[in-house]
Order: structure tokens, then C-alpha cells, then sequence
């Protein structure tokens, strides 16, 4: 189970700070009166809950182990009034709970840096910007030298690493000048510790600059968060426009073709209105004339009703007694019509001379115009125009062309 830190005053916090930087000094001047290792142990008592804290026991557990040892032979030590070896073994549970909480920081950092570094590559492949490539994590900065001395030197010429872990690199520098003046006897002791203070100070260093570049990343994740955001709010907009557009369209196509579903209807009522008024009409004025309204086509200009030559005598345009009935019968259907007109138009075959076939095509309609004005047909409502044998509908080289040619339109026209 993990200790709990102990709370401590800003005065102890501050003795416990330096103690270690203090302890190294007294310890390689041998001096004769040492102070009891209060501080010292205070100090590895920190550093180990520091580095228990940070979870150590995960990403460091060999080096949180040997400060927890050296800090139980220092306490042991200490309760024996030994002070000496209580205070060089606090020494060392403060250099090795150093390295195991900046050995396990190391891992968490690094962790988060790459989340980080994806969190941003992924929003720069979703706005389709350049995915920045990765120039290595701060934590693989190599320092080089041979020596300890080399090492701290490397790390303050360093200008990515020169900035951080200030207090390290002075626990570094303190351990390193100490080898000038140790015992023989302490030497081996002196060189570890150097050792391992050079390593917490440019580990701690890297660190630092990690978290650095971890922040430059949040802050480049929080601008690109901000313009997805944008990016999505106007496609969103834009969106809900195209939404809104194609819903005026379709609101638009829906009222056309109710519009032309209802015209259509109104079309329709019409026609078959009309058909009602014709049918009325017709029985009307076939009841009052006696006679049959002539064959009858439905055209784009109008119902066209045809008297064929039969209804003339031969080469002349008076009208037998059955075509005038049936004249007289058009005449009356027609009237019955209201804002109905007609136009009558003659035709022959082209047999004979030309301008005879014109003069009798327009003797032709003349007459059957008369017959339609007698009937009741106001003048106004009617024209005639003789078409000779311009206007074809069969083949005149054959008989049967040529009598389906010889013949008298009434177009009964929709002026409505």
C-alpha cells in the first residue's frame, strides 16, 4: 500500500529540498560534527512518496525499489544512532526515488505525447491540411559524453534542454564536484550517485521539454478543433440550405403539378362540358332540320365536317336536297354554339383546268356558306374560301382519290 505524503510547512518543504544538495557537500568534506540526518531522511522520504505517486511501481519498479530499501536501511540506521551510514543511505534513497519518479514521468509523458500527436494528425487528415510528420519525442534527445562532467556539460550547451530541470542539473553539478574531494573509501559511493544525479537531471530535462512540446500540441489540437468546428458548422448550414432549397423545389413541383392536375381537371370538366353542349346541340338540330349533321373528325383546329362531292350535282355547285338538309342541320348546331364560328372551304380533284376547279371549289363554299346563314348562322360567324385542288387528302390518279378530293370542309372552330 502506498504511503500518503505527509503535510509539511514551507520552511520543512524548503530544508527538504536542499538537504540532499547540503548532505552531499558535508559528506565528501568529512567533516567531524554532522548534524543529526534529519533533513536528509525528511528529503527521501519525500522523493520516494513522490515517485509512489506517480506511479512508479508501474513504470520504474527497480528503482522505486531500491530507494524504498535504502530508505529502511537509513530509518534503521538512524534508530540505531548510526548516523553516518543513515545519512549516506538517505542520500541514496533520495537519488534513487528521483530516478524512479523521473523515470516513470518519462513514460507518462511520452504516452501523452503521442496521443496528443495523433489527436492532431487525425483532425489535420480530417480538414485535409498536411499531417506534420513527427521530429522524435523531446525524451530521445541524446546527451553525449564520456564522462558525468561531459554529460552536464552536453546537457547546458543544449539549447532544447538548456532551460529545464535547473534544480536536477545543480543536484547533478553538486554530485560531480564532490568527486574531487571524496575518500578513497567513499569513492565508489560518490561515483553512483554522480552517475545517477547526471541521469535524473537530463532525464527530468527531457521531460520538461516533452510536457513543453505537449503543450504546443494541445494548443495546435484546440485551433483545429476550433476550425473543424467551423468547417462543420457551415456544412451544416450549407446543408440545412440545400435542405431547405430542394424542400422550396419540391414545395414548388408539388403546387405545379397540382396546378396541372387541377387545369388538367378544369380541362377536362370543359371538354366534357362541351361534348354535353355538342351532343345537345347536335340532337337538337338534326330533331329541328330533319336531317344528319355530315361525317364529323375532331382536329387541333376545330371539328371539321365534311360534304363529299356526292353532295353537289356533277360539275356544279348546287346542293342536293339531302346536303342542303344537311347543311341547314350544320347551320343549326352551329348557331347553338355560342362564340362558335365556321370557316367553309372547297375543294376538287385535278381533273379538268385549273382556274375552273378554283372557280368551282369557291362556288362550292359559297353555297354551302348560304345554306348555314339561312339556317340561322349570323354572316359574321362564317367565311368561305374555294382551295381548288391545292389541298389534297388523297392520291388523284385513282377514282378513289380523286371523289375523297371532291369535297367542302366545315371547319366548326373552338374560339373559347
Amino acid at each position: 500500500m502506498k504511503r500518503l505524503p505527509m503535510p509539511i510547512s514551507f520552511a520543512q518543504f524548503r530544508v527538504t529540498l536542499y538537504a540532499p544538495l547540503v548532505s552531499t557537500a558535508l559528506l565528501v568534506t568529512g567533516c567531524a560534527t554532522l548534524p543529526p540526518p534529519t533533513a536528509e531522511l525528511s528529503a527521501a522520504q519525500q522523493a520516494v512518496m513522490r515517485a509512489e505517486a506517480v506511479d512508479a511501481d508501474q513504470y520504474a519498479p527497480e528503482a522505486l525499489q531500491q530507494a524504498q530499501t535504502a530508505l529502511q536501511q537509513a530509518q534503521a540506521a538512524f534508530t540505531r544512532g548510526k548516523n553516518d551510514d543513515a545519512r549516506g543511505a538517505a542520500v541514496e534513497a533520495s537519488a534513487s526515488g528521483d530516478m524512479a519518479r523521473v523515470r516513470s514521468e518519462a513514460a507518462r509523458v511520452r504516452a501523452e505525447y503521442q496521443q496528443r500527436f495523433d489527436e492532431v494528425a487525425t483532425l489535420q487528415a480530417r480538414l485535409h491540411q498536411e499531417v506534420a510528420q513527427t521530429g522524435g519525442v523531446p525524451l530521445d534527445i541524446a546527451v553525449a559524453g564520456a564522462s558525468d562532467e561531459q554529460k552536464l556539460q552536453a546537457l547546458d550547451a543544449d539549447p532544447r534542454l538548456n532551460p529545464f530541470a535547473q534544480f536536477e542539473r545543480l543536484q547533478a553539478r553538486q554530485a560531480v564536484a564532490a568527486l574531487a574531494t571524496v575518500k578513497r573509501r567513499d569513492l565508489n559511493a560518490a561515483l553512483t550517485l554522480a552517475q545517477r544525479r547526471v541521469e535524473v537531471a537530463g532525464l527530468a530535462a527531457r521531460v520538461e521539454a516533452t510536457r513543453r512540446e505537449i503543450e504546443r500540441l494541445e494548443r495546435e489540437r484546440s485551433e483545429l478543433l476550433v476550425e473543424a468546428s467551423r468547417r462543420d458548422a457551415d456544412k451544416a448550414r450549407a446543408e440545412t440550405e440545400k435542405l431547405r432549397l430542394q424542400a422550396q423545389l419540391d414545395a414548388e413541383e408539388a403546387a405545379r403539378q397540382q396546378a396541372q392536375a387541377e387545369q388538367a381537371q378544369q380541362q377536362e370538366e370543359v371538354r366534357a362540358a362541351r361534348a354535353r353542349e355538342e351532343a345537345l346541340a347536335r340532337k337538337e338540330a338534326e330533331l329541328v332540320s330533319g336531317a344528319k349533321l355530315p361525317p364529323m373528325q375532331a382536329t387541333d383546329q376545330g371539328n371539321v365536317f365534311t360534304f363529299s362531292g356526292a353532295a353537289f350535282a356533277s360539275g356544279k355547285a348546287q346542293l342536293t336536297k339531302a346536303a342542303a338538309a344537311s347543311v341547314k342541320a350544320l347551320g343549326l348546331y352551329v348557331n347553338a354554339l355560342p362564340g362558335r364560328t365556321a370557316q367553309v372551304v372547297g375543294h376538287t380533284d385535278s381533273q379538268g383546268d385549273a382556274a375552273a376547279n378554283q372557280n368551282l371549289s369557291e362556288q362550292r363554299a359559297q353555297q354551302v356558306r348560304a345554306g348555314l346563314v339561312a339556317a340561322g348562322l349570323k354572316r359574321d360567324r362564317v367565311t368561305a374560301r374555294g382551295a381548288g385542288s391545292a389541298e389534297p387528302v388523297a392520291d388523284n390518279t385513282t377514282a378513289a382519290g380523286r371523289a375523297k378530293n371532291r369535297r367542302v370542309e366545315v371547319v366548326v372552330q373552338n374560339n373559347l
